[in-house]
């Protein structure tokens, strides 16, 4: 196998493992912190049925709250220590995560503070029964049709053992070791990459459409 070979195919798979490394990383980030969200809304409404106010609230998560969304919390109360006005604190956390749910959480929270309203803790149960639910069934989902992503990872590896058997055989080593073998097996391994992309991608669930994507307008 000529050195331009090794090196295509070395390149082709330190691409796909550079992104799916970081693919994993994202994933598993997202993940996290969408776990965490019942765990804070519980300490808001605590924090809230204490007496607390809304900004010692929301600032209160960046010291007790689940670690993986500790840090935007800490950024909103240094941002609220220095003076900085509570709908451009809010902003920060509401672009910071950029879901569906902190959309609501902290529109809700938005509209609770600037009117008032004595159905804030009733409207925050409400949603944090709805994460834990929808957490849930999106979890069993994902256990169920695990499958296709296994069947990707499969239907990659496969073809290659197979060729690590062929490898095995003196005609099968010389054939590959032609041009137009090495031309096949480049064109094998970007096909599998190709093919396990969109596998991946099949696999993946749909997300939940953000609602309210316009900045909350601070008070002049």
């Amino acid at each position: 196998m000529s050195y331009f070979t090794l090196i295509t195919i070395a390149l082709i798979i330190s691409l796909a493992s550079i992104m799916a490394y970081k693919k994993y990383v994202s994933n598993k980030i997202a993940l996290n912190r969408s776990n965490a969200w019942p765990e804070v809304l519980d300490l808001i409404i605590a924090s809230l049925q204490s007496g607390a106010s809304i900004s010692e609230s929301l600032s209160a998560i960046g010291k007790v709250g689940p670690a993986f969304v500790r840090e935007p919390f800490l950024v909103f109360s240094t941002k609220i220590e220095s003076g900085e006005r509570f709908e451009v604190a809010l902003n920060y956390l509401k672009n910071e995560f950029a879901d569906p749910i902190t959309d609501q959480l902290f529109e809700a929270l938005y509209f609770a503070s600037m009117f008032g309203s004595r159905n804030s803790i009733k409207v925050l149960r409400e949603l944090s029964e709805y994460v834990s639910s929808d957490l849930a069934l999106r979890g069993e989902i994902q256990i169920r049709f695990g499958w296709i992503r296994n069947s990707a990872n499969l239907a990659a590896v496969a073809p290659w053992l197979l060729f690590l058997i062929l490898r095995t055989q003196e005609n099968a080593r010389n054939a590959y070791a032609q041009p137009a073998g090495q031309t096949i097996i480049i064109l094998g391994v970007l096909t599998t990459f190709l093919a396990y992309l969109w596998m991946q991608k099949i696999a993946r669930l749909p997300k939940s459409k953000r609602l309210f994507t316009l900045e909350m307008s601070p008070n002049e």
